[in-house]
């Protein structure tokens, strides 16, 4: 598939109306742009299926170097995690090669939209990857950094991972993507002198994955503390959800923590 090809497409209504809230907001990106983004990411995962490579893309190495710098520390993160929807289906029905295949795409394509976006993947755990973005002195920049990535995820997704997915007679992917953002400790697990484990914990991370649970599939839902770092131009694109759960709740006030969702007709 050429570029005359992708340009003659027609894009999904959720994919237009994302194209434009990334659009209002980050003024260095146009429309040409992202069509190179999802050009080149076609073309990766072209790549990919064709040679059957076990190799992908990690930055796990610079994520590692970052979180040592800070052990045993309380470090400000957005936390974002992403989900394949359905994946316990997908585990069902398609041959463990084909399954492991396309797995491999899709971390392959999240990592680098993660990468591009400013952060950090934390680690790959089966269908899921959780990633970071380091707030230092701009909570509103890592915010913003945190949502386009989630909004250039769905996009990589739509219209470069699926098309591709299709020709090969793969099933499409859906994902369901929750960030929240606080104070995480950075914790280092030693096993010898010579090898231990860098994690992060803390009730961020412990939202940022309840939520994706909530999330549907193709849907981004959002913890307050991010909602408050975003630029009030998305609020048209926000939808406060009616959550009145215990688990939910803001360690900050007690009350029940508010939850926002990506509403896209």
């Amino acid at each position: 598939m050429n570029d005359n090809d992708i340009m003659d497409e027609k894009f999904p209504i959720i994919t237009a109306e994302i194209t434009q809230l990334i659009l209002e907001e980050q003024a260095e990106i146009s429309n040409a742009h992202i069509l190179k983004i999802i050009t080149e990411s076609r073309a990766r995962i072209l790549k990919l299926l064709k040679s059957r490579n076990k190799h992908f893309f990690s930055n796990i190495e610079s994520s590692d170097a970052f979180l040592r710098s800070h052990v045993d520390s309380k470090v400000h993160l957005i936390i974002l995690y992403i989900d394949i929807a359905g994946s316990t289906h997908l585990s069902t029905v398609l041959p463990l090669n084909d399954l492991t295949t396309i797995l491999q795409v899709f971390t392959q394509e999240m990592t680098i939209v993660i990468v591009n976006n400013y952060g950090y993947v934390l680690k790959y755990v089966g269908d899921a990857i959780i990633a970071y973005f380091p707030v230092n002195d701009n909570f509103s920049l890592a915010s913003r950094n945190a949502i386009y990535c989630a909004l250039n995820m769905l996009t990589i997704v739509d219209q470069a991972i699926n098309p591709v997915l299709r020709e090969f007679d793969f099933p499409e992917l859906h994902v369901k993507i929750g960030i929240d953002s606080g104070e995480n400790a950075i914790v280092e697990y030693a096993f010898s002198r010579k090898s231990s484990h860098i994690d992060i914990i803390g009730y961020p991370m412990n939202i940022a994955a309840k939520i994706t649970a909530l999330a549907k599939p193709n849907h981004i839902l959002i913890g307050n503390t991010t909602y408050l770092g975003l630029s009030p131009k998305l609020d048209h694109a926000l939808r406060k959800l009616g959550l009145e759960n215990s688990e939910y709740i803001d360690y900050q006030t007690g009350d029940a923590y508010v939850i926002y969702s990506f509403t896209f007709r």
